[in-house]
């Protein structure tokens, strides 16, 4: 399923060499294809992108589309370094992929009832007082 998000920029798409990103041209607008191994949430992935994008390097993204395979984003320069852009593009969805990880661990134990997490402490009770309480009972 594809997700797109903001305006799209219409123009011819001119693959660019890596000698030639240096640096970006104030008010061009680039687009970046990001290869993925699928895509959680494709909202948050461009919300995330979009704002770490612009809090670092002044890259403003106008417009995403989101299947699980590919993220494109359009932003217009600013400008900003390549070198530096770059490589900042896999740390943001690292993390997202990171906190995405988090909240399924969350669902997963929150979908567990309450009667279950009562068994485990009282079994884990049993494993510390019953030793004690056995002995007890145990003549001498």
């Amino acid at each position: 399923m594809i997700e797109t998000f903001g305006r799209h920029v219409k123009g011819k798409i001119v693959k660019m060499p890596a000698i030639v990103l240096t640096s970006s041209v104030p008010e061009k607008v680039y687009e970046i294809h990001i290869l993925t191994t699928g895509v959680p949430s494709a909202e948050d992935a461009v919300r995330l992108l979009a704002e770490k994008l612009y809090e670092e390097h002044k890259a403003q993204v106008v417009w995403a589309e989101v299947d699980n395979e590919m993220i494109k984003i359009q932003v217009i320069g600013s400008p900003f370094f390549w070198t530096a852009l770059i490589p900042f593009i896999p740390a943001i969805l690292g993390v997202l992929g990171i906190s995405v990880a988090l909240v399924a661990v969350y669902a997963v134990i929150a979908a567990i009832p309450n009667w279950a997490w009562a068994l485990l402490a009282i079994g884990v009770a049993l494993i510390f007082v019953g030793p004690v309480v056995g002995k007890m009972f145990v003549p001498k």
